[in-house]
């Protein structure tokens, strides 16, 4: 929980902002209030040159009020309403996923007990105040929603309609005599989800370490956002200008201190993402496609057990056909670079097994899968085997 202002460059997943129909404190009269303002030119060829000062004193009590003081008073009310504006656009823009704005409105009633009951728009010095008009439909139909099943106010209390609470059954309830409580029913067995997205990291990483790791997360992401924003709009050229933004990255997950390979891993995230977005295989693949779908998180029951699985890509092609598709970002040094591909394809093969039968349950027809390995450009795809 922290104050508007402190959260000022950071984001979050989710965003709640409380009391925005809440005014906020009045200033209190100051003694003197004064404005800088740059001096005018004397004539159109003489520009003005420094800054005059205009001073007003408060209202002596019982004397008149000092117009220039309510000039400046008013300027200063205006001064705080945009900085107010301002303010709900911070608040606003530090969600990344759902932002939750909540604010209460006041209920102008008619004469009569069944009148028509009008919504009190919020005062100028609310939060609600700057985007009343967007969202003044929406308290209407949750008002008309509430009064017409009695959940706002009691009808036959004329003084409590009044007042504006709200009907509260606050009346005693007491146990029958002789009550026992019921026994608890029986305890639940909990166990530890087994996660394949963890067995793959061992996998795929248990030779290779930490670095490898780390390199192998960013990339994920940042093939991500390649497809998200669309190939298209990404080249070669633009990737080595991440550099640094790579670099930080690296930083954040940990890897410090050590320059020599903190720009040997930053060298591997830059080729494969610029393999990514130049070769045939890696636009195809994060271009356009139907029914796309990144990072796509699914649980399935295998044996018994839940299991959670991240498919880092899914689409269908121009014939309609499923594919299901794993990054990898694994490395080869050497000759005989097709056997290295066909044997990571056997290490992966039940992997991609797991989630072409998920997506094939829910499409109801035989789905590809592909392994891209974007470090090498390399490609393995296989379908059903059965």
């Amino acid at each position: 929980i922290m104050t508007i202002h402190k959260a000022k460059g950071l984001e979050f997943d989710h965003v709640i902002v409380p009391g925005l129909g809440r005014s906020s404190r009045g200033n209190d009269k100051k003694l003197f209030m004064w404005m800088e303002y740059l001096r005018p030119a004397l004539t159109t060829e003489e520009p003005g040159e420094g800054n005059d000062l205009l001073l007003a004193p408060i209202q002596e009590t019982g004397g008149e009020a000092d117009r220039i003081y309510s000039w400046l008073e008013k300027l200063d009310g205006e001064k705080e309403r945009l900085e107010d504006g301002r303010l709900l656009y911070v608040a606003a823009t530090r969600a990344r996923q759902r932002l939750h704005l909540l604010g209460s409105a006041g209920i102008r009633e008619g004469e009569g007990a069944f009148e028509p009951f009008e919504l009190k728009p919020p005062a100028g010095k609310t939060l609600l105040s700057k985007i009343w008009p967007m969202v003044e439909h929406i308290y209407a139909e949750a008002a008309a929603q509430a009064m017409s099943s009695g959940g706002l106010f009691a009808a036959d209390d004329k003084e409590q309609r009044a007042a504006g609470e709200y009907a509260i059954d606050q009346s005693l309830r007491r146990l029958v005599a002789g009550w026992t409580r019921p026994a608890a029913p029986p305890s639940v067995r909990w166990k530890v989800q087994q996660q394949v997205s963890t067995i793959q990291s061992e996998i795929e990483y248990s030779w290779a370490g930490e670095t490898a790791r780390i390199i192998g997360n960013i990339v994920h992401r940042w093939l991500q956002r390649i497809a998200e924003d669309g190939v298209a709009n990404w080249n070669a050229a633009r990737i080595p200008e991440l550099r640094d933004i790579f670099r930080r990255q690296f930083a954040a997950c940990g890897m410090v201190g050590n320059e020599v390979d903190t720009d040997a891993a930053v060298k591997r995230v830059i080729t494969a993402l610029t393999h990514a977005v130049s070769d045939r295989r890696g636009q195809w693949l994060l271009g356009p496609q139907r029914d796309a779908r990144n990072e796509l998180r699914m649980t399935s029951i295998a044996e018994g057990e839940y299991i959670d699985l991240v498919i880092d890509r899914t689409f269908r092609d121009e014939s309609g056909q499923r594919w299901v598709v794993d990054y990898k970002t694994s490395t080869h040094e050497g000759s005989n670079l097709e056997g290295f591909l066909d044997s990571e394809q056997e290490r992966y093969r039940a992997q991609l097994d797991r989630y072409a039968a998920l997506m094939g349950l829910l499409d109801g027809q035989s789905v590809r899968r592909g392994l891209y390995f974007p470090m090498l450009k390399g490609w393995r795809e296989w379908g059903d085997t059965r």
